[in-house]
């Protein structure tokens, strides 16, 4: 039976942008044998000079979907490189991959986000992808010890991974009250850390509406999946 659903020009977009980041793990030749759609119009998809009809939008979605194509290609590369994760963070592909996924999922909330946080520098990448994609802010830690509080709010914690204590300094215009937010981070491993954001913010009357998070330790996924967020995602249990 032929899918007649129409498709929004917007969601057309987000199909290129879906094709155009599987054509760096996947030729055109592999893409046209998993989604039965012509080398010659792929290409043309991934060049964004030209746009799918309704009927072969709906079949590129429904292939995707069913082959959870995006999915395990994201847990596949998590897979790989576990002991290495900036390779990942420095994929224009994986980034742009796990932004689509988040940002999917963001969608059916259908609630403004204020900005997308990352807890670190190597999240900043994926955040920045995300908050493009969402047309919001961007928040993240800074870096200068010596930057003053009125600025800056400084967060002890005890990190058990590295046996230290550690501190994280988040602008002040990132915990404003009555706002809502999106975190995403690369690595989610250290407990205390986790505990120590999450308490912040929701001390600061600041909704989380989501975490995002490639890797995760069993500690902190619990804690997570306690904290009743609307959207938890990550890809592979460290």
């Amino acid at each position: 039976m032929v899918n007649n659903k129409v498709i929004k020009k917007s969601e057309k977009i987000r199909i290129l942008k879906m094709l155009k980041a599987l054509n760096f793990f996947y030729s055109l030749r592999e893409l046209e044998e998993m989604l039965n759609i012509s080398f010659q119009s792929l290409w043309k998809y991934v060049n964004f000079i030209g746009v799918p009809s309704d009927e072969i939008a709906n079949e590129i979605v429904e292939k995707i979907s069913k082959l959870r194509i995006i999915e395990n290609t994201l847990l596949e590369l998590a897979k790989n490189n576990s002991d290495n994760y900036y390779n990942l963070t420095k994929n224009i592909g994986f980034i742009e991959l796990f932004t689509l996924a988040v940002e999917e999922r963001l969608r059916k909330l259908d609630i403004d986000i204020d900005y997308v946080f990352t807890p670190s520098e190597e999240g900043i990448p994926i955040a920045t992808s995300l908050a493009l994609e969402l047309e919001t802010e961007i928040c993240f830690p800074l870096t200068n010890r010596n930057i003053r509080e009125d600025i800056a709010k400084i967060i002890w914690y005890y990190s058990n991974n590295e046996k230290e204590y550690r501190y994280i300094l988040i602008p002040r215009e990132c915990i404003h009250r009555d706002r809502k937010m999106h975190i995403v981070d690369v690595s989610t491993k250290d407990i205390e850390k986790l505990k120590s954001i999450i308490t912040l913010m929701k001390s600061n009357g600041i909704e989380i509406l989501g975490y995002s998070t490639i890797y995760v330790s069993k500690e902190c996924l619990k804690v997570l999946e306690e904290s009743n967020t609307h959207i938890l995602y990550y890809l592979y249990i460290m």
